[in-house]
């Protein structure tokens, strides 16, 4: 379960792409793969922690890397 992308952060020249994915590593490694992002392209890995109450959500990572 990835939610949905947001609007690139320009940073001068590099462009910082976002997502969020499920904070399994397994769907992490699958939505890299999809998306073409190697290891280099990666600037973090953050971990974003679920909502038990309102409207649920399980944990996710967020995900920021460099675009081509």
């Amino acid at each position: 379960m990835t939610a949905l992308q947001r609007a690139p952060l320009s940073n001068s020249a590099n462009i910082i792409g976002e997502f969020f994915t499920e904070a399994r590593i397994e769907a992490l490694n699958t939505e890299l793969l999809k998306r073409e992002i190697s290891a280099g392209q990666v600037i973090a890995i953050l971990p974003v922690a679920g909502q038990i109450m309102v409207s649920p959500t399980p944990p996710q990572f967020r995900v920021l890397y460099r675009t081509n």
